[in-house]
Protein backbone atom coordinates (compact mmCIF):
# COMPACT_ATOMS: atom_id res chain seq x y z
CA UNK A 1 0.00 0.00 0.00
CA UNK A 2 2.93 2.34 0.96
CA UNK A 3 4.12 1.84 -2.49
CA UNK A 4 1.12 2.37 -4.36
CA UNK A 5 1.24 5.34 -2.79
CA UNK A 6 4.48 6.72 -2.99
CA UNK A 7 4.15 6.12 -6.71
CA UNK A 8 0.68 7.89 -7.12
CA UNK A 9 2.93 10.65 -5.65
CA UNK A 10 6.36 10.40 -7.51
CA UNK A 11 5.77 13.61 -9.33
CA UNK A 12 5.12 15.79 -6.70
CA UNK A 13 7.73 14.39 -4.83
CA UNK A 14 10.16 15.14 -7.70
CA UNK A 15 8.60 19.04 -8.39
CA UNK A 16 8.85 19.77 -4.70
CA UNK A 17 12.64 18.40 -4.78
CA UNK A 18 13.55 20.09 -8.02
CA UNK A 19 12.51 23.14 -7.03
CA UNK A 20 14.13 23.53 -3.54
CA UNK A 21 17.94 22.31 -5.36
CA UNK A 22 17.29 25.54 -7.67
CA UNK A 23 16.33 27.62 -4.68
CA UNK A 24 19.06 26.52 -2.49
CA UNK A 25 21.78 26.05 -5.16
CA UNK A 26 20.39 28.65 -7.33
CA UNK A 27 19.46 31.92 -4.91
CA UNK A 28 19.76 34.44 -7.60
CA UNK A 29 18.64 32.85 -10.62
CA UNK A 30 15.79 32.38 -9.11
CA UNK A 31 15.32 36.14 -7.91
CA UNK A 32 16.42 37.38 -11.45
CA UNK A 33 13.48 34.93 -12.93
CA UNK A 34 11.03 36.81 -10.25
CA UNK A 35 11.84 39.94 -10.60
CA UNK A 36 11.74 39.51 -14.59
CA UNK A 37 8.35 37.61 -13.93
CA UNK A 38 6.96 40.86 -12.41
CA UNK A 39 8.19 43.47 -14.88
CA UNK A 40 5.99 40.87 -17.29
CA UNK A 41 2.80 41.44 -14.81
CA UNK A 42 2.78 44.98 -14.86
CA UNK A 43 3.83 45.42 -18.54
CA UNK A 44 1.92 43.06 -19.97
CA UNK A 45 -0.67 41.12 -18.15
CA UNK A 46 -2.20 43.74 -16.07
CA UNK A 47 -2.43 46.62 -18.68
CA UNK A 48 -3.86 44.25 -21.71
CA UNK A 49 -5.26 41.38 -19.60
CA UNK A 50 -7.04 42.42 -16.57
CA UNK A 51 -9.67 45.23 -18.54
CA UNK A 52 -10.87 42.30 -20.53
CA UNK A 53 -10.79 39.92 -17.66
CA UNK A 54 -13.43 42.50 -16.00
CA UNK A 55 -15.55 43.01 -19.23
CA UNK A 56 -15.68 39.21 -19.72
CA UNK A 57 -17.12 38.41 -16.19
CA UNK A 58 -19.53 41.24 -16.57
CA UNK A 59 -20.99 39.81 -19.71
CA UNK A 60 -21.61 36.62 -18.39
CA UNK A 61 -23.02 37.88 -15.09
CA UNK A 62 -25.25 41.00 -16.24
CA UNK A 63 -26.44 38.53 -19.56
CA UNK A 64 -26.11 42.37 -21.08
CA UNK A 65 -26.53 40.19 -24.44
CA UNK A 66 -29.38 37.78 -23.74
CA UNK A 67 -31.44 39.94 -25.87
CA UNK A 68 -29.75 39.05 -29.03
CA UNK A 69 -29.37 35.52 -28.08
CA UNK A 70 -32.34 34.23 -30.28
CA UNK A 71 -30.44 36.47 -33.24
CA UNK A 72 -27.14 34.62 -32.61
CA UNK A 73 -28.64 31.53 -32.12
CA UNK A 74 -28.42 29.92 -35.86
CA UNK A 75 -25.13 31.06 -36.34
CA UNK A 76 -23.78 29.36 -33.16
CA UNK A 77 -25.74 26.27 -33.90
CA UNK A 78 -24.22 26.24 -37.71
CA UNK A 79 -20.89 26.71 -37.10
CA UNK A 80 -20.51 25.38 -33.77
CA UNK A 81 -23.56 23.15 -32.58
CA UNK A 82 -23.14 25.79 -29.65
CA UNK A 83 -25.87 27.93 -28.19
CA UNK A 84 -26.38 31.29 -28.66
CA UNK A 85 -25.13 32.51 -25.31
CA UNK A 86 -21.52 31.39 -26.08
CA UNK A 87 -20.93 33.98 -29.18
CA UNK A 88 -20.00 36.44 -26.17
CA UNK A 89 -17.30 33.47 -25.30
CA UNK A 90 -15.88 32.85 -28.54
CA UNK A 91 -15.99 36.76 -29.76
CA UNK A 92 -13.95 37.60 -26.02
CA UNK A 93 -11.55 34.69 -26.47
CA UNK A 94 -10.34 36.14 -29.53
CA UNK A 95 -10.04 39.63 -28.55
CA UNK A 96 -9.20 39.00 -24.74
CA UNK A 97 -5.93 36.79 -24.45
CA UNK A 98 -5.22 33.42 -23.64
CA UNK A 99 -7.36 32.56 -20.52
CA UNK A 100 -10.13 34.65 -20.72
CA UNK A 101 -11.98 32.23 -23.05
CA UNK A 102 -11.67 29.32 -20.77
CA UNK A 103 -12.60 31.14 -17.75
CA UNK A 104 -15.80 32.40 -19.27
CA UNK A 105 -16.71 28.89 -20.55
CA UNK A 106 -16.21 27.52 -16.86
CA UNK A 107 -18.44 30.57 -15.05
CA UNK A 108 -21.33 29.26 -18.29
CA UNK A 109 -20.94 25.81 -16.98
CA UNK A 110 -20.92 26.47 -13.09
CA UNK A 111 -24.05 28.25 -14.08
CA UNK A 112 -25.74 25.56 -15.57
CA UNK A 113 -26.12 27.87 -19.05
CA UNK A 114 -24.46 25.29 -21.16
CA UNK A 115 -23.96 21.34 -20.77
CA UNK A 116 -21.06 19.66 -20.08
CA UNK A 117 -20.08 18.41 -23.78
CA UNK A 118 -20.62 22.41 -24.82
CA UNK A 119 -18.35 23.55 -22.04
CA UNK A 120 -15.42 20.88 -23.10
CA UNK A 121 -16.00 21.51 -27.48
CA UNK A 122 -15.71 25.28 -26.61
CA UNK A 123 -12.86 24.87 -24.05
CA UNK A 124 -10.72 23.25 -27.28
CA UNK A 125 -10.85 26.29 -29.24
CA UNK A 126 -12.08 29.43 -26.94
CA UNK A 127 -8.15 30.31 -26.26
CA UNK A 128 -6.35 32.96 -28.16
CA UNK A 129 -3.97 35.51 -28.14
CA UNK A 130 -5.16 38.85 -27.82
CA UNK A 131 -4.21 41.72 -30.87
CA UNK A 132 -2.31 43.64 -27.97
CA UNK A 133 -0.29 40.97 -27.28
CA UNK A 134 -0.17 39.66 -31.00
CA UNK A 135 0.00 42.37 -32.88
CA UNK A 136 0.95 45.37 -30.67
CA UNK A 137 3.94 43.18 -28.68
CA UNK A 138 5.19 40.12 -31.27
CA UNK A 139 4.69 42.04 -34.54
CA UNK A 140 5.28 46.16 -33.81
CA UNK A 141 7.72 46.05 -30.55
CA UNK A 142 9.33 42.60 -31.41
CA UNK A 143 9.38 42.37 -35.42
CA UNK A 144 9.12 45.59 -36.14
CA UNK A 145 6.20 45.20 -38.14
CA UNK A 146 2.50 45.74 -37.63
CA UNK A 147 1.77 44.20 -40.87
CA UNK A 148 3.74 40.53 -39.27
CA UNK A 149 1.16 40.99 -36.34
CA UNK A 150 -1.88 41.43 -38.65
CA UNK A 151 -1.18 37.98 -40.23
CA UNK A 152 -0.42 36.21 -37.41
CA UNK A 153 -3.42 37.24 -35.09
CA UNK A 154 -5.21 36.95 -38.58
CA UNK A 155 -3.60 33.27 -38.28
CA UNK A 156 -4.54 32.42 -34.87
CA UNK A 157 -8.14 33.41 -35.38
CA UNK A 158 -9.04 31.76 -38.35
CA UNK A 159 -6.90 28.55 -37.00
CA UNK A 160 -9.75 28.54 -33.78
CA UNK A 161 -12.69 29.12 -35.74
CA UNK A 162 -11.56 26.18 -38.18
CA UNK A 163 -10.92 24.00 -34.93
CA UNK A 164 -14.10 25.35 -33.80
CA UNK A 165 -16.14 24.19 -36.56
CA UNK A 166 -14.76 20.34 -36.50
CA UNK A 167 -15.80 20.54 -32.60
CA UNK A 168 -19.06 20.32 -33.90
CA UNK A 169 -18.72 16.87 -34.83
CA UNK A 170 -17.83 16.30 -30.97
CA UNK A 171 -21.16 17.17 -29.71
CA UNK A 172 -23.87 15.00 -27.86
CA UNK A 173 -26.72 14.73 -30.30
CA UNK A 174 -29.50 14.05 -27.31
CA UNK A 175 -28.01 17.80 -25.25
CA UNK A 176 -30.49 20.44 -25.32
CA UNK A 177 -30.09 24.07 -24.88
CA UNK A 178 -29.45 25.15 -21.49
CA UNK A 179 -31.43 27.44 -19.01
CA UNK A 180 -29.88 30.80 -19.74
CA UNK A 181 -28.87 33.11 -16.50
CA UNK A 182 -30.81 35.68 -14.98
CA UNK A 183 -30.02 39.32 -14.97
CA UNK A 184 -28.46 41.01 -12.20
CA UNK A 185 -28.41 44.69 -11.20
CA UNK A 186 -26.03 46.17 -14.02
CA UNK A 187 -23.77 47.85 -10.79
CA UNK A 188 -23.69 44.47 -8.85
CA UNK A 189 -22.36 42.87 -11.28
CA UNK A 190 -19.22 44.99 -12.49
CA UNK A 191 -18.91 45.13 -8.58
CA UNK A 192 -18.88 40.91 -8.85
CA UNK A 193 -16.96 41.49 -12.12
CA UNK A 194 -14.21 43.38 -10.72
CA UNK A 195 -13.54 41.29 -7.84
CA UNK A 196 -13.58 37.65 -9.84
CA UNK A 197 -11.24 39.35 -12.23
CA UNK A 198 -8.99 40.75 -9.80
CA UNK A 199 -8.55 36.74 -8.16
CA UNK A 200 -8.21 35.50 -11.95
CA UNK A 201 -5.44 37.98 -12.38
CA UNK A 202 -3.62 37.39 -9.75
CA UNK A 203 -3.62 33.78 -10.47
CA UNK A 204 -2.37 34.39 -13.54
CA UNK A 205 0.72 36.59 -12.22
CA UNK A 206 1.61 34.09 -10.38
CA UNK A 207 2.13 31.63 -12.79
CA UNK A 208 4.16 33.74 -14.94
CA UNK A 209 6.19 34.27 -12.32
CA UNK A 210 6.85 30.54 -11.03
CA UNK A 211 7.58 30.34 -14.50
CA UNK A 212 9.77 32.81 -14.81
CA UNK A 213 12.18 32.03 -12.06
CA UNK A 214 11.73 28.13 -13.28
CA UNK A 215 12.93 29.45 -16.99
CA UNK A 216 15.85 31.02 -15.29
CA UNK A 217 17.15 28.42 -13.70
CA UNK A 218 17.25 26.46 -16.61
CA UNK A 219 19.11 28.81 -18.46
CA UNK A 220 21.81 28.26 -16.21
CA UNK A 221 22.20 24.76 -17.05
CA UNK A 222 21.42 24.84 -20.97
CA UNK A 223 24.34 26.58 -22.84
CA UNK A 224 22.94 25.89 -26.45
CA UNK A 225 21.04 29.01 -26.96
CA UNK A 226 18.79 28.01 -29.84
CA UNK A 227 17.69 24.98 -27.19
CA UNK A 228 17.45 27.08 -24.47
CA UNK A 229 14.76 29.61 -26.72
CA UNK A 230 12.97 26.61 -27.66
CA UNK A 231 12.59 25.15 -24.20
CA UNK A 232 11.47 28.65 -22.78
CA UNK A 233 8.98 29.15 -25.59
CA UNK A 234 7.57 25.71 -24.88
CA UNK A 235 6.86 26.62 -21.14
CA UNK A 236 6.13 30.47 -21.70
CA UNK A 237 4.61 32.04 -24.89
CA UNK A 238 5.81 35.87 -24.06
CA UNK A 239 9.20 35.16 -23.67
CA UNK A 240 9.72 32.30 -26.35
CA UNK A 241 8.57 35.30 -28.73
CA UNK A 242 11.06 37.44 -27.13
CA UNK A 243 14.51 34.70 -27.75
CA UNK A 244 13.13 33.53 -31.07
CA UNK A 245 12.31 37.13 -32.33
CA UNK A 246 15.03 37.34 -35.52
CA UNK A 247 16.14 33.39 -35.26
CA UNK A 248 12.73 32.02 -36.86
CA UNK A 249 10.46 32.68 -39.19
CA UNK A 250 6.90 34.34 -39.06
CA UNK A 251 5.22 30.91 -38.60
CA UNK A 252 7.46 29.27 -36.35
CA UNK A 253 6.52 31.73 -33.97
CA UNK A 254 2.56 31.89 -35.06
CA UNK A 255 3.06 28.25 -33.97
CA UNK A 256 4.07 29.21 -30.93
CA UNK A 257 1.49 31.41 -30.04
CA UNK A 258 -1.39 29.41 -31.66
CA UNK A 259 0.09 26.68 -28.72
CA UNK A 260 0.38 29.21 -26.12
CA UNK A 261 2.74 27.28 -23.95
CA UNK A 262 2.84 25.42 -20.83
CA UNK A 263 2.73 28.52 -18.40
CA UNK A 264 -0.88 29.51 -20.14
CA UNK A 265 -1.89 25.98 -19.99
CA UNK A 266 -1.55 26.42 -16.40
CA UNK A 267 -3.49 28.61 -16.06
CA UNK A 268 -6.99 27.04 -17.38
CA UNK A 269 -6.47 23.55 -15.74
CA UNK A 270 -9.16 24.87 -13.02
CA UNK A 271 -11.36 25.99 -15.58
CA UNK A 272 -10.86 22.23 -17.99
CA UNK A 273 -11.44 20.43 -14.87
CA UNK A 274 -14.76 22.37 -14.29
CA UNK A 275 -15.90 21.72 -17.33
CA UNK A 276 -14.27 17.75 -17.30
CA UNK A 277 -12.20 18.24 -20.33
CA UNK A 278 -8.94 15.89 -20.07
CA UNK A 279 -5.52 17.74 -20.23
CA UNK A 280 -4.09 15.61 -22.90
CA UNK A 281 -7.89 16.30 -25.41
CA UNK A 282 -6.43 19.97 -24.21
CA UNK A 283 -3.06 19.76 -25.12
CA UNK A 284 -3.29 17.60 -28.18
CA UNK A 285 -5.92 20.75 -29.73
CA UNK A 286 -3.63 23.58 -28.81
CA UNK A 287 -0.79 21.44 -30.48
CA UNK A 288 -3.38 21.36 -33.69
CA UNK A 289 -3.92 24.81 -33.68
CA UNK A 290 -0.12 25.77 -33.55
CA UNK A 291 0.33 24.07 -36.78
CA UNK A 292 -2.36 25.31 -38.56
CA UNK A 293 -1.63 28.62 -37.41
CA UNK A 294 1.76 28.26 -38.62
CA UNK A 295 0.12 26.85 -42.22
CA UNK A 296 -2.12 29.46 -42.37
CA UNK A 297 0.22 32.56 -41.98
CA UNK A 298 2.75 30.82 -44.06
CA UNK A 299 -0.04 31.46 -46.96
CA UNK A 300 -1.09 34.40 -45.83
CA UNK A 301 2.81 35.32 -46.38
CA UNK A 302 2.79 34.58 -49.74
CA UNK A 303 0.27 36.55 -50.43
CA UNK A 304 1.43 39.48 -48.17
CA UNK A 305 5.22 39.17 -47.71
CA UNK A 306 6.85 41.08 -44.96
CA UNK A 307 10.38 42.31 -45.07
CA UNK A 308 12.68 40.23 -43.30
CA UNK A 309 14.90 43.37 -42.74
CA UNK A 310 12.34 45.42 -40.39
CA UNK A 311 12.67 42.99 -37.94
CA UNK A 312 13.80 44.36 -34.73
CA UNK A 313 16.75 42.79 -32.58
CA UNK A 314 16.09 40.38 -29.44
CA UNK A 315 17.91 42.67 -27.62
CA UNK A 316 16.06 45.56 -28.57
CA UNK A 317 12.54 43.68 -28.66
CA UNK A 318 10.55 45.04 -25.46
CA UNK A 319 6.58 44.35 -24.23
CA UNK A 320 5.25 47.30 -23.08
CA UNK A 321 2.25 50.26 -24.67
CA UNK A 322 -0.27 47.86 -23.89
CA UNK A 323 -1.98 50.50 -21.31
CA UNK A 324 -2.78 52.53 -24.80
CA UNK A 325 -3.93 49.45 -27.34
CA UNK A 326 -6.89 50.34 -29.09
CA UNK A 327 -8.28 47.26 -28.73
CA UNK A 328 -8.67 47.90 -24.78
CA UNK A 329 -10.05 51.27 -25.65
CA UNK A 330 -12.72 50.01 -28.18
CA UNK A 331 -14.09 47.45 -25.75
CA UNK A 332 -13.87 49.85 -22.74
CA UNK A 333 -16.51 52.14 -24.98
CA UNK A 334 -18.14 49.11 -25.16
CA UNK A 335 -18.61 48.33 -21.95
CA UNK A 336 -19.95 51.66 -21.35
CA UNK A 337 -22.88 51.46 -23.85
CA UNK A 338 -23.61 48.20 -22.80
CA UNK A 339 -23.82 49.05 -18.69
CA UNK A 340 -25.86 52.54 -20.18
CA UNK A 341 -27.92 49.77 -22.56
CA UNK A 342 -28.74 47.78 -19.36
CA UNK A 343 -29.55 50.52 -16.82
CA UNK A 344 -31.98 52.28 -19.31
CA UNK A 345 -33.93 49.03 -19.58
CA UNK A 346 -34.23 47.84 -16.27
CA UNK A 347 -35.45 52.04 -15.38
CA UNK A 348 -38.20 51.06 -18.56
CA UNK A 349 -39.12 47.70 -16.63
Amino acid sequence: MFVVKLRKNVFQILLIAVSLLFMFKLPYAVASGVTEGLQICFSVILPSLFPFTVISVYIIKSNAFGFAYKFLRPISKALFRQPANTIPVIIMSAVGGFPVGIKMVSKLAEDGAITKNQAQRLCLFCMNGGPAFIITAVGANMLGSTRAGLIMYASVCLSSLITGFFTRFLSDKSEVNCKQTGSPAAMSSLSSAVSEAVQTVLGICAWVVIFSAFTSCIKTHVQNETVFSALAAFLEVTKGCVLLTGKMPIPVITAIIGFGGICVHCQVLAGLKLCGLKYSHFFAFRTLSGAVSALISYLLLQVFPVDTEVFASVESATVTAFSVSLPAFIVFVLMCFIMIFDIDRRRQM
